[in-house]
């Protein structure tokens, strides 16, 4: 029986969310990383090694990209099960070895940022399209938001069945997301190059000034030539980067400024559902606004915000810390709900 094009693309959605559903549980690494320090004896620059391995893997996603342009979807879901098992297992194992070197936990976490970022890639490139151009927004919106809506999960997951046995929650975001993974190799099928039109390549040996507007089929060298890209680039650097800074390190925030440790989980939860807020709502707003405040607008606006909020943890009190951590999350929400579209 043949599956219908809405059905197969509403189940694409679905499945997608899912999976961003769960590899938002990158964001808890504040509900863990004290009990991983105290657990395995690191200093602060070791633990700050991990969460800074575990962002740059994530966030390393050119490979990914070049990987799903050549072989698709399918494809890079059996390869994030493979990664993501292996690598989840093989950082639950080192919880229990205190005497191996503290490098290898964090080249783990690099590893296992880099296997978030093929889930996390494959299942936008393969839906955000789906329904067109006018639903873009709210698609990017709806997967955006469900990757911090798990954020906020997860932390309360954590907190509930595994703090603070670390290792036991390694072995069970292995299992969980490898199963996920292997429904997104069976489930969520991109549209095919060859049901859209097609536009020529730009290719490398064409002058920039010569080819007009920027195509949608280019390769990397011209696209690393245009303004574009190193705008794009600038913007997630600072409008993503600094948020994830604060994330990774809400633990140790708290606690240096002589906060109670145990407020951190409230903390991580309601950064999360704020970033779901502004990652769904600047998707729904920015389509409905399209035809007359171009993207970038809200864009400018959104790492306008994210600054002005670093600002504001310098200056804030440890009992109010709340305010800025919400707003960085609503920030970095529309940020991330914006540049991929």
């Amino acid at each position: 029986m043949t599956v219908t094009s809405p059905w197969r693309h509403a189940a694409s959605v679905a499945v997608g969310t899912l999976i961003l559903f769960s590899v938002g549980s990158a964001y808890v690494i504040s509900a863990w990383n004290n009990e991983m320090k105290d657990m395995l004896g690191m200093t602060q620059v070791e633990i700050t090694a991990v969460g800074s391995c575990f962002t740059f893997g994530q966030f390393n996603l050119i490979w990914v990209g070049i990987f799903y342009d050549h072989f698709g979807a399918r494809y890079s879901f059996l390869v994030s099960a493979t990664f993501l098992a292996t690598f989840y297992w093989t950082a639950a194992w080192l919880t229990t070895a205190p005497l191996a070197p503290h490098w290898m936990m964090a080249a783990t976490f690099a590893c296992i940022g880099f296997s978030h970022a093929f889930p996390t890639l494959s299942a936008i490139a393969a839906t955000e399209g789906l329904y067109g151009d006018a639903h873009r927004g709210k698609i990017m919106g709806i997967l955006a938001g469900s990757y911090s809506g798990g954020s906020a999960a997860f932390a309360y997951i954590y907190h509930a069945w595994f703090d603070p046995h670390v290792g036991d929650f390694f072995t069970f975001m292995g299992w969980e997301l490898s199963v996920l993974c292997l429904l997104g190799a069976v489930f969520i099928q991109s549209s095919s190059p060859l049901d859209k039109p097609q536009s020529p390549t730009v290719d490398e040996e064409t002058p920039l000034e010569l080819k007009g507007k920027l195509e949608h089929n280019i390769t990397l060298w011209p696209l690393l030539q245009t303004a574009q890209f190193w705008h794009l680039f600038v913007v997630v650097l600072v409008g993503v980067g600094s948020p994830l800074f604060v994330m990774n390190n809400l633990s140790f925030l708290v606690e240096s400024n002589g906060g109670d440790a145990a407020h951190v989980p409230t903390l991580v939860q309601l950064f999360s559902l704020f970033n779901l807020v502004g990652r769904f709502a600047m998707g729904a707003i920015s389509d409905a606004w399209l035809p007359t405040v171009p993207r970038t607008h809200f864009l400018t606006a959104s790492v306008v915000l994210v600054g002005l909020v670093q600002l504001s943890f310098v200056v804030c009190p440890v009992e109010y810390l709340v305010v800025p951590v919400v707003l960085t999350g609503v920030g970095e929400g529309c940020v991330f709900g914006l540049f991929p579209v």
